[in-house]
Formats: C-alpha cells, sequence, structure tokens
C-alpha cells in the first residue's frame, strides 16, 4: 500500500497529472511534489485526517452554497484550509488551490494565472470568469464556517468601546460620591 499525501497549511495546490505514473504534482512552499495518488483521493484521505470524508465535505458544502457544480473543500476549517477546484472532477485539466495560498489571480488569454502569497504562480486551464465564481464561492464557504468568530470580532470591535465608556463614565461618577 502506498502512502497518501496529507494536506497541510503548507500545501499550495494539488493537480492532477496524465502522465503514465504519477496521478497528482503537489505544490508545497516551493516545493514540488509528484504522488501515484489521484487529487480525489489526497482530498479524502485528508478530510479523513481531519474528521470528514470528502463526501461529506461536499455535502456540506453544497447545503450551504445551494449548488452541487464544482464545490470548494473545506479540508481543515479550523486551520484555514479549503481547496478550489478550478474544473469538474472528470477534467484532466482540474486542480485545488488552496484559497489561503492566494494573493492574486488575472486573466492570460482563455486562461487565469494564479499568483501565490510566496509570488510563485500557477496557470490554471479555467477562464477568468469561472475561476473568480469558484473564489467567491469558496469565500461564502469561508464565512459560514466562521461565522461565530467575525460575529464574535464584530460585536467586540463596536460594543467594547461603548462598555469602556459607560465603564469609565460610572468609576468617576462613584470616585466622586
Amino acid at each position: 500500500m502506498s502512502v497518501v499525501y496529507i494536506i497541510s497549511r503548507q500545501t499550495k495546490a494539488i493537480i492532477f497529472s496524465n502522465s503514465t505514473y504519477y496521478r497528482s504534482i503537489i505544490l508545497e512552499g516551493t516545493k514540488r511534489k509528484e504522488s501515484i495518488q489521484y487529487p480525489e483521493k489526497i482530498l479524502d484521505h485528508s478530510c479523513l485526517m481531519y474528521g470528514s470524508t470528502l463526501e461529506g465535505r461536499k455535502k456540506a458544502a453544497q447545503n450551504i452554497l445551494k449548488t452541487n457544480v464544482k464545490l470548494p473543500i473545506a479540508v481543515i476549517p479550523d486551520l484555514g484550509v479549503y481547496m478550489i477546484p478550478t474544473s469538474s472532477h472528470k477534467n484532466n485539466d482540474r486542480a485545488y488551490l488552496s484559497y489561503f495560498h492566494i494573493k492574486d489571480y488575472k486573466r492570460v488569454k482563455n486562461k487565469t494565472l494564479i499568483i501565490f502569497q510566496d509570488e510563485t504562480e500557477y496557470l490554471a486551464e479555467t477562464s477568468i470568469n469561472s475561476f473568480d465564481m469558484q473564489y467567491k464561492k469558496t469565500s461564502q464557504l469561508i464565512v459560514h464556517f466562521h461565522r461565530e468568530v467575525i460575529d464574535r470580532n464584530y460585536t467586540n470591535h463596536f460594543i467594547e468601546p461603548y462598555i469602556k465608556a459607560n465603564s469609565l463614565r460610572n468609576y468617576q461618577r462613584d470616585t466622586q460620591k
């Protein structure tokens, strides 16, 4: 039995490889690794390591996003590892890109150039409009999974100054008596 790669926070991309032996190219930091496992096998195994299955993550995304097409995968939601599919899992040009590693993306002819945070690049076989939609779907999924944290920070940001001001006024009032 071969060892299956485990996705981590350092994983930037998992790209389908049509070679005779390797089935995936993995971009991790400045390294390029190859695996005999298909990208979906790597995704499923990684999801299992972090408490779900690929199918379970897809069903959750489908329920949240109200679609079943090219669903983003919340591999490790607690650590912010979300993978964006560039195309259908049946497409030989497919890749899964880590949301938080993406710094920018832009059109290059009929493809999309992905610029990662470390300034490395990947040319995805997808239109800019399609990738932009995928990026936004993933953003929606992230907001859903982290709404409690966002709400808590939003509430604290706006209410704390009010509470502090009232506490200071009450303190000043009480000490002047």
